[in-house]
């Protein structure tokens, strides 16, 4: 299976907007989004969707949400 390195931040200009926001908000910046400028319509709309589901206005709450996304992440190994 092949494999991208990600980017530095700072790589693609197009994109830097992404990433001020994310660090200015204490964040730390996914290797799967660094790896996805290489594409940044596709980064812009991984973001967008996040952003709608995560939407605190749904019929689920924000706190239900991250702790699916908590748990989701550990049975899959992920440690962010």
């Amino acid at each position: 299976m092949s494999r991208l390195d990600p980017l530095p931040i700072g790589a693609v200009p197009e994109v830097a907007d992404i990433f001020e926001k994310i660090k200015a908000t204490g964040h730390y910046v996914p290797n799967s989004q660094l790896i996805l400028q290489r594409k940044p319509a596709i980064l812009r709309a991984l973001r967008g969707l996040s952003a709608a589901v995560m939407d605190p206005n749904g019929e689920v709450s924000l706190a239900m949400k991250r702790l699916l996304a908590y748990v989701v992440s550990r049975v899959h190994g992920c440690h962010y």
